[in-house]
């Protein structure tokens, strides 16, 4: 198998990795006025296959959301077009933090959340660069860095090879993003930074999602969300990616961090293409205003009949 970047292509051992599609929502934002009790927005998604590759061909066929019983809302797909990513000149800085927690044993009992940070790591180019960290309350402070920002990465593939025997403890996933974000934002290499935050459970510690969402707005650190397991609450981390400018990989099996990592570095570089969705969304009662919040989730149904469930969240503006 080959993933590609745009700057060149790495060879991965897929029949071993076991990868599988997987896609994220990359930005989102309502379209129409508030005040009454319909309002349009779109969500752009990026969808690759197992190797990585956007998925070319979708049309409206294979874009849906359930309507929420729990929330009255009833949504209509209106458009769905091809739409590309806005470059960023020069490299990128982007900091791993890899959730540590005990929960990752049995929802990532093959590691492949190492394999794929190691997929991250080949595809930096020339002009990127990348640290790693990790947390988990068994740290003293629940933040280690296990490498600072290089594109030297012999060592730090070395680092990700001793966290398969290190998990255990619970996760402080706010305190953590909010150090993981300071550090990016003093020593990050290039003016393009951002953190990519990969858990499999919910915060479990002191600390706040605000604390993590304005931390990373006022230094102006996207963050990039990777959530594995049915155990995430995914509405959080769709709201961090959100709310600073980054995206959100939902992961129902471990297989899918494989393509989800290999596409990182695109995403981060502003290369590629998206699928750009409109949708309505009507209440039963009420009228939308300013501030309240659209979070669902779209099913994206592949050729083979496979389908990725894609969350969003998006502040009605």
């Amino acid at each position: 198998m080959f993933i590609v970047s745009c700057r060149r292509e790495i060879d991965i051992p897929v029949s071993s990795l076991n990868a599988k599609p997987s896609a994220a929502a990359t930005a989102s934002a309502t379209t129409s006025p508030v005040g009454g009790d319909k309002i349009t927005f779109v969500v752009d998604l990026f969808v690759a296959d197992k190797n990585g590759r956007f998925v070319q061909g979708l049309n409206q066929d294979n874009f849906n959301i359930s309507d929420n019983a729990y929330t009255s809302y009833t949504y209509q797909l209106i458009d769905v077009s091809k739409a590309g990513l806005t470059a960023k000149a020069g490299g990128y800085s982007a900091m791993l933090l890899l959730d540590q927690s005990g929960s990752i044993s049995s929802s990532d009992p093959e590691n492949l959340r190492i394999d794929a940070s190691k997929i991250f790591l080949s595809n930096l180019g020339a002009e990127d660069y990348a640290a790693l960290s990790s947390f988990t309350t068994n740290y003293s402070n629940y933040f280690r860095l296990h490498s600072g920002f290089t594109n030297q990465t012999d060592r730090m593939k070395r680092s990700l090879d001793t966290l398969s025997n290190s998990v255990g403890g619970g996760t402080p996933l706010y305190s953590t993003t909010v150090q993981a974000v300071n550090y990016t934002a003093q020593k990050g290499i290039t003016s393009n930074k951002a953190v990519i935050v990969f858990t499999d459970g919910e915060n479990t510690e002191s600390g706040s999602l605000l604390d993590a969402t304005a931390a990373a707005i006022q230094q102006k650190i996207p963050l990039f969300t990777v959530g594995l397991s049915t155990s995430i609450n995914s509405s959080v981390l769709a709201q961090m990616a959100s709310e600073t400018g980054g995206a959100f990989f939902y992961a129902k099996d471990a297989g899918q961090l494989i393509s989800s990592f290999g596409t990182l570095g695109n995403l981060l570089r502003g290369q590629g293409e998206i699928y750009r969705t409109t949708w309505s969304v009507s209440r039963s009662s009420g009228k939308w205003a300013v501030g309240q919040i659209i979070s669902s989730t779209i099913q994206v149904t592949l050729f083979d009949g496979s389908v990725i469930e894609v969350p969003f969240w998006l502040r009605v503006k």
